[in-house]
């Protein structure tokens, strides 16, 4: 069984990889982050409907399960806003890789309250996934403004700890029995609303268009993927394990954008890929 979630995990880092892709070319140009975040929720709940209907079953909305639902998808959706917010005081760099390494607070969470034990074979893995994480930040420019620096990081620290208290929040849930379409279903209905949000009163755009439409549903569909499959290997294996996985996100995305020529590969690049590669190599025997 931890092989499988192994798998799901490898799964929702190959499709977060290119989301990262379709949503880099949208953020190439001044439009609406929100107004996307909120069409990806509604692409996430359509689908969800049509999986539900094709496998016959119903949405279990017991208590526990709807509880656990609304405080994951509201950690994820302020998550999402800091990190937003983050970006607009520090460099995306910075800002991407501090939040990637939500992987820590996720191991040390998983051992203190979902009772995971930290083997040396684990323990080097993650290391590696750090390392690689790591590896690929560039210091673009210099900070004149070190109170906006600050605030920057302020805002993408809470976001990278409420993006991993999410992801422990998730797998006690399903460790605790919740309707797994109910995460679902809670989780696409938050970020709906946080788009929504962060659209009309932080951006203040909220036009919708052609292209946001394209890329909402394009990343909607990728983004559900992502989820299903993420929830599908925290369901069969340690959230320490899986969590780092799919937060190596980047090994795909760096393949795509090489393929499609946005990026040139280097020397560090090739480093943090290895090193990734290495992680999950070792997780997988953890």
């Amino acid at each position: 069984m931890v092989d499988l979630a192994i798998l799901f995990a490898i799964l929702s880092l190959m499709l977060g990889g290119l989301n990262e892709v379709v949503f880099k070319r949208y953020s190439a140009r001044e439009r609406s982050r929100g107004m996307m975040i909120s069409g990806i929720g509604l692409v996430w709940i359509f689908l969800l409907a049509i999986d539900i209907g094709l496998r016959g079953d119903a949405i279990d909305f017991e208590p526990a399960g709807l509880a656990y639902g609304l405080v994951a998808g509201l950690l994820v959706a302020v998550a999402n806003i800091l990190l937003l917010e983050s970006l607009k005081h520090m460099e995306v760099s910075l800002g991407s890789t501090i939040y990637r390494l939500n992987t820590i607070a996720v191991v040390i969470l998983s051992i203190l309250f979902l009772g995971e034990v930290m083997t040396t074979l684990k323990l080097i893995g993650i290391a590696f996934g750090v390392i690689a994480v790591l590896l690929l930040y560039r210091h673009q420019t210099s900070h004149d403004h070190q109170r906006e620096l600050k605030l920057g990081l302020g805002l993408v620290l809470t976001g990278a700890l409420c993006r991993a208290i999410y992801g422990v929040v998730t797998k006690a849930g399903l460790s605790a029995g919740s309707d797994m379409d109910l995460l679902l279903l809670t989780s696409a209905l938050c970020w709906v609303v946080s788009g929504l949000f962060y659209a009309r009163f932080i951006e203040r755009r909220y036009a919708i268009t052609r292209q946001k439409i394209v890329y909402s549903v394009l990343s909607g569909c990728l983004v559900y993927g992502i989820v299903r499959t993420l929830l599908a290997a925290l369901a069969l294996g340690e959230a320490s394990v899986v969590i780092t996985i799919a937060n190596l996100s980047f090994l795909m995305a760096l393949l795509a954008a090489l393929i499609l020529k946005m990026e040139r590969l280097s020397v560090r690049k090739l480093l943090a890929m290895g090193f990734a590669i290495g992680a999950i190599a070792l997780l997988t025997r953890a």
